[in-house]
């Protein structure tokens, strides 16, 4: 058998002394669960504030061609009910209990929140500049939605939405076959077919979601952990949301070929960057040693189990 690298990401978990193959799936139907649970409630009230439920739903049934993130209802909505899954994966792993929460981070004992900032500028110059020079290429004209508490909760909820995309797809849906047949590719592959399913995009925009959805995962991979996918997410999606939020350019489900070939140009470009950042030791230094902090506690609690049932044994 294949044996797992210290630091790899994709297989990390694998590393954990209550690794079971099974538990992922114990962790994903707990998941849906908490999921559901908080992405209707969030739905349900926000619904009722809006004064006309019916109405609020049929603008959730258009997709991205309604979407709207220049109001307060409107952040939450979109925004709010994708957030909620970083606290129902963590419920979920919580009662399983066959790894740590930072495991789904990276590989290096959880969140780099300092090396998170750093690729927040590398991905602003790699992604941003372009995306926002092919925007404003034409000129532009501005139609202001925002209010002041909109655009904070824009900025608040944004990036989160991102980083909790991240966690499901290049953490846990990455993880997990990955760890099953000890090949990252499987899992890269595999996320980003989850991940373009659940865009409704067109057929061109679905092809994008699925490179994109590749390359974060090869981002990811690279970096052994989630804050360089994240960064470029971050910066992807809050750009298009600002704009939106601006008149300038509205959010929908159509995707040109154009659009389709800048993405895998930008992505590819921030790969080689990141490439780069790893040769010079960017991704190397370890935050804290979960593995050994997780697998001493638990191999202590099995130690003591071993130890009541022969005491029982020898009564």
């Amino acid at each position: 058998m294949k044996p797992v690298k210290e630091h790899d990401y994709t297989t990390y978990p694998r590393r954990f002394v209550t690794y079971r193959w099974y538990k992922p799936l114990l962790v994903g139907l707990l998941f849906v669960v908490f999921y559901l649970i908080f992405a209707v409630a969030i739905i349900v009230v926000c619904g009722v504030s809006s004064g006309d439920y019916m109405n609020y739903l049929s603008g959730i049934a258009g997709g991205y061609d309604t979407m709207d993130v220049s109001t307060v209802l409107g952040v939450i909505t979109y925004l709010g009910s994708v957030v909620v899954m970083i606290p129902a994966l963590f419920l979920a792993g919580l009662i399983v209990r066959d790894r740590p929460f930072s495991s789904y981070s990276s590989a290096m004992g959880g969140f780099r929140g300092g090396l998170f900032g750093k690729l927040l500028l590398v991905a602003l110059l790699v992604c941003g500049v372009p995306l926002l020079v092919l925007e404003l290429i034409g000129g532009v004209a501005i139609d202001n939605r925002f209010t002041t508490v909109s655009f904070l909760a824009l900025t608040v909820f944004g990036p989160l939405q991102c980083i909790a995309e991240e966690y499901l797809f290049r953490g846990f849906l990455m993880q997990t076959p990955a760890s099953w047949f000890r090949i990252p590719v499987i899992g890269i592959l595999l996320q980003a077919v989850i991940f373009a399913s659940l865009h409704p995009y067109n057929l061109t925009g679905v092809a994008t979601i699925f490179a994109t959805g590749i390359c974060m995962g090869v981002m990811a991979w690279i970096c052994r952990g989630i804050e360089a996918s994240s960064a470029i997410h971050v910066v992807n999606n809050m750009i298009a949301f600002y704009l939106a939020g601006l008149g300038v350019d509205a959010l929908g489900s159509e995707v040109s070929v154009e659009g389709l070939i800048a993405t895998v140009v930008i992505d590819v470009a921030y790969i080689i960057v990141l490439l780069i950042l790893k040769k010079k030791g960017w991704f190397d230094r370890v935050k804290r040693d979960d593995v050994s902090a997780w697998n001493e506690k638990k191999e202590a609690v099995y130690a003591a189990r071993a130890a009541r049932k022969a005491a029982r044994r020898g009564q």
